[in-house]
């Protein structure tokens, strides 16, 4: 169970003895289990203990309560049985949103070389109703509001999915969303949740 199971030998420890999701995802392995309930050791050499409750009877009952006890812990920390461990690209339309965003960033970095006399200056007075000084004001007004939007978004992101869905905080495929969402906004939720779809789809499938 060892290899194959370290998620859940994470949702006893998390559940069953209050560990934070970094602390129970330092390796936990089996040490040692009997009808009383299992004891679990992490990579730090600290070890904890589940018990069974009531106590097995029989070897027979291991793996249907071990199973239920992993269902009872992932309802209790709010997770999903659908885990996420890859990232999904854009696609069609949500190129817009993300390319719009990063053409506003650098617009809001390039102000202060927005002068007078500059070649942005000179396409400005042409391309933008108002010319270049209505430009810097609308991007210096929107700013804020931008930013504010998207760190939230980035943070409810973490919050509502990607924890639900056992994407490891500050991990590549964890990165990935949070920097994708912070550029781009609704179309990440959208994407992320049809992914969550074609995954729970699959594992339908599996069991037909």
């Amino acid at each position: 169970m060892n290899a194959q199971h370290t998620r859940e030998l994470s949702h006893y420890l998390r559940h069953y003895n209050g560990l934070s999701p970094r602390a129970a995802a330092a390796s936990p392995a089996i040490q040692d289990l009997d009808f009383d309930g299992m004891t679990l050791k992490t990579s730090n050499g600290t070890t904890y203990s589940v018990p069974f409750s009531p106590p097995l009877t029989s070897w027979a009952e291991a793996r249907p309560r071990v199973i239920a006890m992993d269902e009872t812990a992932r309802e209790a920390l709010g997770l999903s049985n659908i885990y996420i461990n890859e990232y999904a690209m854009q696609q069609g339309f949500d190129w817009a949103p993300f390319f719009g965003v990063i053409f506003y960033y650098f617009c809001a970095v390039g102000l202060p070389w927005l002068e007078p006399g500059s070649v942005p200056w000179e396409v400005l007075k042409v391309v933008f109703p108002g010319g270049p000084e209505w430009f810097r004001w609308v991007v210096k007004a929107i700013f804020w509001p931008v930013i504010g939007i998207h760190v939230t978004e980035a943070f409810l992101l973490d919050r509502w999915r990607l924890q639900k869905h056992s994407v490891a905080r500050w991990s590549r495929v964890w990165w990935m969303w949070e920097i994708t969402i912070f550029c781009e906004g609704l179309t990440s939720w959208k994407r992320f949740d049809r992914l969550v779809a074609e995954k729970k789809a699959e594992k339908e499938d599996k069991k037909n």
